[in-house]
């Protein structure tokens, strides 16, 4: 895996340093000791993080009325008491509406430790992140996961286990980097934030400046990401060990490692995940949304330079050259390389056997054009299943 990353992006198309390796996988998945997680692998804690647009604000109304200040007369409290209630019943409305599609439930967490006998503890984040898509909310979940582990408390051999969907896991490849704790960087990396003056910052800040590094911290940390787009590099030194499980198909090689293009776009193909999981192949570098507003646009455009570093331009063909504005032209022509698997950790590669599971009259494997199925309770004893089985073969040392 990449050593001393200092937050530099991943490349389109990726060369993945582990050999990818391809799974059908089955509803059932038979016998398994699901308790290894915790015996075999030392795991103590699960920490769920749900992904893009599946958090408390994701559309910034919460932190739009924030951006008023609190101490203004006789309507600053209030406003910021409406922001908290918008966000709980955001939360509320999101998890009713689309229950374990796309989106992970206390149902989802309560079914894990379930599985897993009671050890480790399995949560969902708490507080949970906004769920934006743009930069900031990314490195803004990373501060607070930091926040979250420096609170735990572990002993040599012990592991925390992040599961995380989608843009989650992007969070994740930046708490590595934060966790590799190169000191130029790490200072970078808060200026160019602001240095917000949430608790979680502050803390997160001041661990890293008080310990070694690497943060003692790292070698604790397992991560898992779910359909997450190929966006941030990750550090080896900020992480103990890594896995992708990438829904993937259409495909006989065992040795193909990219995806049909996103671009031009095939509206069936997307509608019927006819190769995977089409949310995460588009949603690379390109395809955030910042809210518009002056301190959002700007601070985003700060942190932008030092996360897109190293992203090169990217060669353009007959049908992308002609698209007006560079910034189209270039994620059109990212779009092109079908860019599937991450360059560090273990990219697994599944395509599933379809189930008799249906949402709205679907597939559920079709869900959210491919990325809703893993967060599925459905498939859930299966990615558990598939998961321990290719930690059991990763050397620990």
């Amino acid at each position: 895996m990449t050593v001393n990353n200092q937050f530099r992006h991943q490349p389109y198309p990726t060369l993945p340093q582990i050999t990818p390796t391809r799974h059908l996988l089955r509803v059932d998945p038979g016998s398994v000791k699901f308790n290894r997680l915790h015996t075999r692998h030392g795991v103590q804690h699960v920490v769920v993080v749900p992904g893009t647009f599946a958090g408390k604000d994701p559309f910034n109304i919460a932190g739009t009325l924030r951006a008023v200040p609190k101490h203004l007369p006789l309507i600053g409290t209030k406003i910021h008491n409406a922001a908290d209630r918008i966000e709980k019943k955001t939360q509320e409305v999101f998890d009713n509406v689309t229950a374990d599609t796309g989106n992970y439930t206390v149902a989802f967490t309560q079914r894990l430790e379930e599985l897993v006998g009671g050890d480790p503890t399995v949560t969902l984040l708490d507080p949970a992140w906004t769920g934006q898509n743009h930069h900031f909310a990314r490195a803004d979940l990373a501060v607070r996961l930091l926040s979250h582990l420096d609170g735990l408390d572990f002993s040599p051999r012990d592991q925390v286990l992040l599961w995380g969907h989608s843009h989650a896991g992007n969070g994740f490849a930046l708490l590595s980097n934060l966790l590799a704790n190169h000191r130029e960087s790490i200072q970078q990396f808060f200026e160019v934030c602001g240095h917000p003056e949430q608790k979680y910052w502050r803390r997160a800040q001041r661990t890293l400046m008080t310990n070694r590094s690497p943060h003692p911290l790292a070698k604790h940390v397992t991560a898992v990401t779910f359909g997450t787009p190929v966006r941030y590099g990750w550090d080896s030194n900020g992480i103990h060990q890594l896995y992708h499980i990438l829904f993937d198909r259409g495909t006989d090689d065992p040795a193909q490692i990219t995806t049909t293009p996103v671009f031009p776009p095939m509206p069936n193909d997307i509608l019927n995940a006819t190769n995977g999981d089409w949310v995460q192949a588009f949603a690379i570098a390109g395809t955030d949304v910042v809210p518009p507003a002056p301190g959002p646009i700007e601070r985003n455009r700060r942190i932008a330079e030092l996360l897109l570093q190293g992203l090169k331009a990217p060669k353009l063909t007959t049908d992308t050259r002609l698209i007006p504005f560079e910034h189209l032209r270039f994620l059109c022509a990212r779009w092109k390389t079908g860019t599937r698997c991450h360059t560090d950790g273990h990219n697994i590669l599944v395509d599933y056997q379809l189930s008799d599971a249906t949402t709205s009259e679907r597939p559920i494997e079709f869900s959210v054009f491919g990325h809703g199925v893993a967060t599925t309770l459905k498939w859930l004893p299966a990615h558990l299943a598939l998961l321990l089985k290719r930690m059991d073969l990763t050397p620990t040392g």
